[in-house]
């Protein structure tokens, strides 16, 4: 899949799925972006998969300003072995503004 399919694909999970936004974290946005677009991934014993071209697409398209980003910490629920904070990310324009 192109570039420009994941992130539209990313794009409409968001609108459809979780339109509060998504990060790396989610298992259930990972799991789809792999069945989606066939990328390598990473399985983990618990947790999120790992898959190195979701966090490369999120942050392309960051910076190229079609989503947009926040810090979320996982406080009472961090663990061991996981990060205590992440990138959580939401359509930069509204979904009625987005050509997909």
């Amino acid at each position: 899949m192109k570039p420009s399919e994941r992130h539209a694909w990313i794009l409409r999970y968001i609108a459809e799925v979780e339109p509060h936004g998504v990060d790396v974290l989610n298992s259930a946005f990972v799991d789809a972006y792999v069945e989606a677009t066939g990328a390598n991934v990473r399985i983990m014993l618990w947790g999120a998969n790992k898959c190195a071209q979701l966090g490369r697409d999120l942050t392309t398209m960051f910076h190229s300003r079609q989503l947009k980003r926040g810090r979320v910490g996982l406080g009472g629920n961090w663990q061991p072995g996981f990060p205590k904070w992440v990138w959580s990310y939401k359509p930069a324009v509204k979904n009625r503004d987005v050509v997909l």
